[in-house]
């Protein structure tokens, strides 16, 4: 009876650690084979997963299990899963320079959308991270800036927005992920602030969005030792269970950032961090396009529950998990209203810091960047310059420009009356190329107008003052469109300074 009771509790822990995974893959072919066996309680869907038929693949999903919960990272800016065929939304942190709550809830509105018309449920926004460290390597423009209060707001705002759809957003990453200076996909960092400071700043927008009684939130994969000085916060029970949910009384979906990311990895492995996890308070778990890491994490899971984890956790999982499916909602955009309220938002977000405007399309050269599509192509500022700074010439160059690459640029110029060039900076340094094509186009003694990007503060790394600088806090095509315009009087840009720090 004994043997017959373990083998029991056995098969009962396998057909429920799936309960706490969400998993992924690479590329359209779905996992029928991993998801049949592991019966994990959802996926998350990626960009490589939605190039050619999106809509077919959440399809041959719901077929294979309709109760899967499908989610996307669909923040607006660069992390932006679901691309192809959709209006592409500038960042966070464009939104927030605007200055409009109700301008970032039609924004998180018509993204909460675009998750819904894919076919998933919860979008993976917004970041409630505050941006008080400049130099910090993952988030800068996905946060809506240095200021707890501002962010708190506009985070709230973009949520509201989300739940108008029908979906489901995601504050992340808790409790903190603004002040690092360590990518956590790489490895963990380490945030060093007594709990005072961090009450006045990180956790400010999270204990809010809890107070508003919002569905989830996602975890960081941060040491905080103010806080729990062993575990990072993913894997801490005083701060999931004891701080999130006793103190702060947080009652929805605690999921996990991707336990394979370094962070984790490197120091637990994936499935010692998965009971790790669960056993903090964690209930669901995002995993990497690994099958071996799924399996890993199934298996160990499998061994825990009923010994290290009660069986209850994985129940709680469960409903958790359900009552993050989509819901009743309306989307009332149709693909001209988003393209218009891309194109608003994309202007209210940019930024002049000085330099009079307008200025003559007729003899300006516009020096473009063709930057990394890894995060989706767009056409750079000097795709669009003939187009939207009537009469003048543009020239691209790559995003780290060569010396060749210069000596053409300097060719160029040396033709025109005034110039414009674009610089970019979002994750790791600024480029060296950048910085020598900027000194030697200043060098020419010509109106030089500068375009940032990316971050916003790229003045700080620059050998010169040029004459102009507007700041666009992104690269997607309405943000390239928004500065041209705003160069050539189309519009007076009205966005506020919201990175920290002096300008």
């Amino acid at each position: 009876m004994r043997i017959l009771a373990l083998l029991a509790g056995m098969g009962m822990a396998a057909a429920q650690a799936g309960s706490f995974l969400i998993v992924s893959f690479r590329g359209e072919e779905v996992p029928a084979k991993l998801i049949r066996e592991v019966r994990p309680a959802g996926v998350i869907l990626y960009p490589s997963n939605l190039r050619r038929d999106p809509q077919g693949v959440v399809a041959r999903l719901r077929a294979l299990d309709p109760n899967l919960l499908l989610l996307v990272d669909q923040e607006g800016g660069p992390f932006t899963s679901f691309r192809e065929g959709v209006v592409r939304f500038p960042s966070a942190m464009a939104l927030s320079a605007s200055g409009d709550e109700g301008l970032v809830e039609r924004v998180g509105w018509a993204l909460g959308c675009q998750v819904r018309r894919l076919g998933a449920d919860v979008n993976l926004a917004p970041v409630l991270d505050v941006n008080t460290n400049p130099d910090n390597p993952i988030i800068g423009l996905r946060s809506f800036g240095a200021d707890p209060e501002r962010v708190a707001r506009m985070g709230l705002a973009f949520a509201r927005g989300v739940l108008r759809s029908g979906a489901k957003p995601v504050g992340k990453h808790f409790p903190g992920h603004g002040d690092t200076g360590v990518d956590s996909h790489l490895d963990l960092p380490r945030v060093d602030k007594p709990k005072e400071a961090l009450e006045k700043a990180e956790l400010l927008p999270f204990r809010r969005y809890v107070a508003a009684g919002m569905p989830a939130l996602m975890t960081a994969h941060i040491l905080f030792p103010s806080l729990d000085p062993r575990y990072p916060a993913t894997l801490s029970a005083r701060i999931l269970s004891g701080l999130l949910r006793k103190e702060m009384g947080f009652s929805g979906a605690i999921l996990t950032d991707d336990l394979a990311m370094g962070a984790i990895r490197r120091h637990y492995g994936a499935g010692e961090a998965a009971v790790l996890a669960v056993r903090a308070g964690a209930d669901l778990l995002l995993l990497e396009p690994d099958e071996a890491a799924v399996r890993e994490v199934y298996a160990r899971l499998s061994r825990a529950l009923g010994k290290e984890i009660p069986f209850s956790r994985a129940e709680e999982a469960r409903k958790r998990a359900q009552a993050l499916r989509a819901g009743p909602g309306e989307c009332p955009f149709s693909p001209r209203e988003e393209e218009a309220l891309a194109l608003e938002a994309a202007r209210r977000g940019v930024v002049r810091l000085f330099g009079s405007l307008p200025i003559p399309g007729e003899g300006t050269l516009v020096l473009g960047l063709r930057l990394s599509d890894r995060y989706g192509a767009e056409p750079t500022l000097a795709d669009l310059a003939s187009q939207h700074l009537p009469g003048s010439r543009g020239l691209n160059l790559s995003e780290d420009p060569t010396p060749a690459e210069i000596q053409r640029a300097l060719t160029e110029a040396r033709k025109g009356e005034r110039l414009v060039v674009s610089t970019y900076r979002w994750l790791g340094g600024f480029k060296e190329g950048q910085r020598a094509l900027v000194k030697e186009l200043l060098a020419l003694g010509k109106p030089l107008y500068l375009v940032a990007l990316g971050n916003p503060d790229d003045l700080r790394f620059l050998p010169g003052r040029p004459a102009g600088y507007l700041a666009t806090h992104g690269y997607r095509a309405v943000q390239v469109r928004a500065a041209l315009e705003a160069l050539a009087g189309v519009y007076a840009p009205t966005g506020q300074w919201v990175y920290g720090g002096a300008p």
